[in-house]
């Protein structure tokens, strides 16, 4: 009888044992699809938050391009209002 007790109690440990090797290959698969997920929206982010920086400067420099322009034409204007005429 204590044989058999001992073979039950042997069968149970081992399939414990192989319950938790199973579940922690699982939480170590499902830990390692989050972390690639998280990569992926990290980067998707940082490539918006860039692009979004070269939109911001290419812009700025056609607001930049447009003020010279302005500023010529009016200084342009202004020069022609006070020179004289013959």
């Amino acid at each position: 009888m204590y044989e058999t007790q001992m073979k039950n109690v042997t069968s149970a440990v081992e399939k414990v044992i192989t319950e938790m090797g199973t579940r922690f290959d699982t939480t170590v698969a499902e830990i390692n699809k989050l972390q690639n997920l998280g990569l992926e929206q990290a980067k998707t982010v940082l490539e918006t938050a860039a692009r979004a920086t070269q939109e911001q400067i290419a812009f700025s420099q056609q607001v930049g391009g447009e003020w010279r322009k302005m500023v010529l034409a009016a200084t342009r204007g202004a020069s022609e209002l006070f020179t004289p005429k013959a």
